[in-house]
């Protein structure tokens, strides 16, 4: 590494110094550096001073990590999905096993349809979220490159986790320049217009998911879920539509003429049995279906300091408060409201947006106990709109925006209150 460290010091002339050849692209240059190199940064010779080891490299880095239980199941489930639906296909009669259309990897390990592997759903899956990742980490981080260049300011590394984030609330069929729109549109009018990383209200990778949701419904409608082709035109034999679709467990509960419990748990011959929904053995946006991985991803959070368990443990008691009080008090046996509010919590991406998303440290609240309110209004939010509002079966995306909104209220009246208490004890 001598080597690099050296090359980079011989080039560093040519952008550092004000007047220098490359100066106007310094931000790119040092964001550069200090992605292989830690900052060198030191204490002054006067005076004590401390230094934290963590920055915010060392903490988008710990969230990533967090996170990648998530991918490597959205990576697997993929493929999974794809083939299941593919051998769905062959047995009805509607696809030749012999007709199937490989995509750009696969054309390197051609797999066999009529008896895939564990090794051709990893292949489905890598040909699909790793174009995803280059989109959202290209389209994103090349914003935050020119407004820095613009601004004359370092390149932040807030983007590190919300390219990732993007990448995995998602469906594996979006089509990229899709993703593209949704993801340039939330940096600058999300993000870049505030002032860029830290002055952001709303969670920038969840404006990206609700600009999708509302721009393009077809592709992102919130009560179906879709299955990953491998593109084309739908009247080429062997070609899975990339609409080849299905109810969400939610929307089957929304649409549920008796108990939503056991129209769950009938429905597709188990499909969504409470061991599916909890491993993720379902379709679904990439990377918020397995609840295992996202409780490792939580655990690890936690564990780091990194994520606010406040918020986590807030939301998740939120969620079945309201759960449970709406159910008992309305006393339905019938539709959203019957469903079980351990089956809330399984069903749909809430786990993932209270771990990844609510805990955002700038869109989120700064006290305690505005912690701790914030996470169970989210939970709340939640189920009002799952069980009340007959238009969206989820209700995670648009409670978590709703509350980014309030998060300084929140913090107001936190603070309010204590400054009234200390004045009622002097």
């Amino acid at each position: 590494m001598q080597f690099l460290r050296n090359l980079i010091e011989k080039q560093k002339k040519l952008y550092h110094e004000p007047g220098s050849k490359l100066h106007k692209v310094w931000p790119l240059f040092d964001a550069f550096e200090t992605f292989l190199f830690a900052p060198e940064h030191r204490a002054g010779k006067v005076g004590v001073h401390v230094r934290d080891y963590v920055d915010l490299k060392r903490v988008m880095n710990t969230v990533i990590i967090a996170m990648l239980p998530c991918l490597l199941w959205a990576i697997w489930n993929t493929g999974v999905q794809h083939f299941a639906a593919i051998d769905g296909l062959v047995k009805t009669g509607k696809l030749a096993a012999d007709a199937y259309v490989q995509g750009w990897l696969q054309s390197f390990f051609p797999p066999n349809v009529a008896a895939t592997t564990a090794f051709d759903n990893v292949i489905f899956g890598l040909q699909r979220m790793l174009p995803i990742l280059i989109v959202s980490y290209g389209a994103g981080l090349g914003i935050e490159m020119m407004f820095s260049v613009i601004r004359k300011e370092e390149v932040s590394e807030g983007y590190l986790v919300s390219g990732m984030l993007i990448a995995l609330i998602v469906p594996a069929s979006i089509p990229l320049w899709q993703l593209a729109i949704g993801v340039a549109l939330a940096v600058v009018l999300g993000k870049e217009v505030f002032g860029g990383t830290g002055m952001n209200i709303f969670n920038p990778a969840m404006l990206v998911r609700a600009f999708l949701f509302f721009a393009f419904a077809a592709q992102m409608s919130g009560d179906m879920v879709w299955v990953a082709g491998n593109g084309g035109a739908a009247n080429v034999p062997g070609f899975l539509v990339d609409g080849y679709s299905a109810p969400t467990a939610l929307a089957v509960v929304k649409v549920a003429t008796g108990n939503a419990s056991e129209a769950l748990a009938a429905y597709g011959n188990g499909v969504y049995s409470h061991e599916n929904l909890f491993f993720g053995n379902i379709p679904g946006s990439a990377g918020e279906m397995s609840k295992l991985a996202v409780l490792l991803g939580a655990f690890w959070l936690v564990l780091t300091g990194v994520g606010s368990w406040r918020v986590m443990a807030g939301g998740v008691i939120g969620l079945l408060a309201s759960a449970f009080l709406i159910k008992t008090m309305s006393g339905a046996a019938t539709g959203p409201i019957s469903l079980e509010p351990y089956e809330q919590l399984l069903c749909g991406g809430f786990l993932f947006g209270i771990v990844f998303m609510a805990t955002d440290p700038v869109s989120s609240p700064e006290t305690a106990t505005g912690k701790w309110i914030y996470g169970a209004l989210i939970g709340f939010v939640t189920i009002l709109v799952r069980t009340i509002n007959p238009a969206y079966p989820e209700g995670t995306m648009l409670a978590i925006l709703l509350l980014n909104a309030f998060a300084p209220t929140i913090d107001h009246f936190v603070i309010s209150a204590n400054i009234k208490r200390r004045l009622a004890r002097a």
